[in-house]
């Protein structure tokens, strides 16, 4: 068993554990289905505390389907698809799904629906399965995404009957159509002391296929870090137009390409209830529920880079004692602790793609005086789970409990936005993924 700090025994432990577990549960229970209270975002989020696990993936790629962006290219047969539970219930709910184009800063675009969508924009989801056997009762969705004529930014909007108002889900998705070929890599930053902590993308944009007029004025750029959008770059401009040879250049050097290298993700194993999985102290199973206690986590600023094989901050949902991980996957209270010694002046939340990237009340820890830890909770599907602890206030260095280190293994993606002024649109030109 884990040694606690020396001030607190296992038992006491134990009982602030419970006590933080029902205030959280007490709080989770009064939210109602309120629909004056939604109000869409444009982003990747979840309204509704019993909506779980909502991801697309690529259609032909459902063993590891949350680690893949949601990317596709606008020729592809395969389409995106997206799937959901909704907890505690075993009659579904009546759901349906429109889709809305987005300009680069996820805006609404001016294109109307039947410029970009081949049918009305109201779309049923019908195809539903119940949970097998599990303590948590829940109903799995799927939903193919209908293709789109024209490539760009799209929000994938879910909501309950006919009311567009009640909305459940919301997920960002892009189609690009590769117009244009790009050159890019990963590599050290220019600066002394950043180099040590950072990461720059250097790349360039060959459109002697695709002529454009403007390329300065015309041609926009994202990068991604890990599939996040909330701390993407945007507006990076050309360090210089070769327009003889149809080439554009982004070498910058004073980092603004340059993204926090961060560190390998803190990783879980919860795909067995039997047994605890790696990084999982114990599993404890009552007639309702599951719960997992992760082992004590301290940060990891000062420590030197380990190399180790990660999700880049995603999941893979999975369950060992069963044969169908979609519908026979549990879901289990999961609970961290993080012993800092001492309560910083700065909110810490739970991050990586098993909360969406988002950063809410809902992943928040809470720092417990008695034990002199940070403690927080997520209802998690069972499955491989990567995650970290970071700062989002501290706008500098936001993963500075995690450390940062230039030898990092993450994803990258270089997006291409072209202003079609006929259309007076933004459309996705290029793409490219950087390993």
């Amino acid at each position: 068993m884990h040694i606690l700090i020396q001030h607190m025994n296992f038992h006491k432990l134990t009982l602030f554990s419970y006590i933080f577990i029902a205030i959280v549960s007490i709080c989770h229970s009064t939210v109602a289905k309120n629909t004056s209270s939604k109000k869409l975002e444009y982003i990747d989020k979840i309204y509704e505390d019993h909506i779980k696990s909502a991801y697309l993936f690529q259609g032909d790629e459902i063993q590891s389907s949350p680690l893949y962006p949601a990317a596709i290219p606008i020729a592809q047969a395969v389409p995106l698809i997206l799937k959901f539970d909704e907890l505690f219930t075993d009659n579904a709910d009546y759901y349906k799904a429109r889709i809305i184009h987005c300009n680069m800063l996820w805006n609404p675009s001016n294109l109307s629906e039947m410029q970009y969508l081949f049918d009305y924009n109201e779309f049923s989801i019908d195809e539903f399965e119940f949970s097998i056997a599990t303590k948590v009762p829940y109903t799995h969705f799927t939903f193919p995404i209908p293709r789109v004529k024209l490539p760009g930014n799209y929000l994938l909007v879910i909501y309950r009957d006919a009311d567009k108002n009640d909305i459940v889900l919301s997920k960002r998705f892009i189609v690009y159509d590769q117009k244009v070929n790009i050159l890019g890599k990963v590599g050290l930053s220019t600066g002394v002391v950043q180099k040590k902590m950072n990461q720059q993308i250097q790349f360039e944009v060959d459109y002697s296929s695709f002529p454009i007029p403007n390329p300065y004025l015309d041609v926009h750029v994202v990068l991604k870090q890990n599939q996040r959008w909330d701390n993407a770059i945007y507006n990076l401009t050309p360090t210089s137009i070769k327009e003889e040879i149809s080439r554009i250049e982004y070498h910058h050097f004073n980092f603004e390409n340059n993204f926090k290298a961060g560190n390998e993700f803190r990783f879980f194993d919860i795909r067995s209830i039997h047994y605890g999985g790696r990084n999982v102290e114990r599993t404890t199973t009552s007639d309702t529920q599951i719960d997992a206690y992760l082992y004590f986590d301290k940060s990891r600023e000062t420590d030197p880079y380990t190399l180790t094989k990660d999700f880049n901050g995603g999941y893979i949902i999975e369950n060992s004692e069963g044969r169908n991980n979609e519908l026979e996957a549990d879901y289990i209270n999961v609970h961290f602790f993080l012993d800092l010694k001492t309560k910083i002046n700065k909110d810490i939340f739970i991050g990586g793609k098993l909360t969406d990237w988002g950063f809410d009340q809902a992943n928040k820890m809470s720092y417990i005086d008695v034990s002199g830890l940070y403690m927080g909770s997520l209802l998690l599907k069972q499955g491989l789970y990567d995650f970290g602890y970071f700062i989002p206030e501290n706008i500098e260095n936001p993963n500075i409990l995690e450390g940062n280190h230039f030898e990092t293994k993450n994803e990258y993606e270089i997006i291409i936005y072209f202003n079609d002024r006929l259309l007076n649109a933004d459309i996705i030109i290029g793409y490219l993924k950087l390993i």
